[in-house]
């Protein structure tokens, strides 16, 4: 009987240790049905954005291509992406009291996106003539007007290009540097004989902005320089000017922009914006970083408008 009872036991004993094996093995497969392999491309962009969070979006001089004698390449930086933020483009702001201490331009907005995404100079003067009554595109004005340059070489281990007062440095359609006001005159002066003159093209480089602000007040709007949402200015890159040898540092947040009003009583600029619509920015900000972008500055007078006040001619 004794026996009996023992073998009963351990056949129990058996029988429960494979249920706990089955059970086992069935939650093993199970989580082998949950778990899918991370494919390159998932780690690869987890790696890249911890990358670039790390060095807070820095260029390493790992990712620049290199230069020999045989190769020449201009390389051109993406204008950086910014965070996507929803709001609604004001594309024209209609005010028309005009005082010493409040004045607005009203003119229609172009957004250089898509077609131009470092076209924003272009962009700028399109808006302008736009304005002045011709009938343009930027993307033509982009493609037959704006003089292009780059030209990259080394002499003696430096690097020699064009220099972006006179050119634009890159593809306005792809990637580029950008370029400054000598550039954007030589292509208004072209466009407007082109098109049955009129008007006049003026470099007011170097003005200060209460000269900028004088040239509002008489309803005169200005292309001008600072920096993408008045942020500071982020060191790119240097290289030798091809034409005069002088150093030449470019910032990778240059932004140009048509100066359309002011309120001095509220401390305020705005700027018809070929990235972000018609918007306002603190005075004081625009003024430093329009300094910092080398004061640079173009306005288009019509011929038969005297106004020489603070025009050099």
């Amino acid at each position: 009987m004794n026996e009996l009872i023992i073998r009963f036991a351990i056949a129990v004993v058996c029988i429960i240790g494979i249920a706990a094996v089955v059970v086992v093995v069935l939650l093993i497969a199970d989580d082998d049905d949950d778990y899918v392999e991370p494919s390159y491309a998932e780690f690869y962009e987890e790696y890249t954005e911890t990358a670039m969070s790390e060095t807070s979006g820095a260029v390493s001089e790992t990712t620049m291509p290199e230069f020999t004698e045989e190769t020449m390449v201009t390389t051109v930086p993406e204008e950086k992406k910014e965070e996507v933020i929803t709001r609604k483009i004001i594309t024209s702001r209609t005010h028309h009291e005009y005082d010493n201490n409040a004045v607005y331009i009203d003119m229609e907005n172009i957004q250089q996106l898509p077609e131009l995404p470092v076209g924003c100079e272009i962009t700028a003067l399109t808006i302008l003539l736009r304005h002045l009554g011709f009938d343009v595109d930027k993307c033509d004005m982009a493609r037959d007007y704006l003089p292009l340059g780059g030209n990259a070489r080394y002499v003696d281990g430096e690097l020699y290009k064009d220099s972006f007062f006179d050119y634009f440095i890159g593809d306005p359609f792809s990637n580029g540097y950008g370029c400054f006001a000598n550039a954007i005159e030589k292509a208004a002066v072209d466009y407007i004989e082109d098109h049955g003159g009129g008007y006049t093209v003026y470099d007011i480089s170097g003005s200060t902005p209460d000269e900028l602000y004088d040239y509002i007040a008489s309803e005169i709007p200005v292309i001008c320089w600072a920096t993408d949402g008045m942020i500071e200015p982020e060191y790119y890159e240097s290289w030798y000017d091809n034409a005069t040898g002088e150093k030449l540092d470019w910032y990778l947040n240059e932004h140009c922009f048509v100066l359309a009003g002011f309120n001095m009583e509220a401390n305020i600029v705005t700027l018809n914006d070929p990235m972000k619509g018609i918007i306002d920015y603190n005075k004081d900000k625009f003024e430093l970083r329009y300094e910092q972008m080398h004061s640079q500055a173009v306005v288009i007078v019509k011929d038969d408008v005297s106004y020489t006040e603070t025009i050099d001619e």
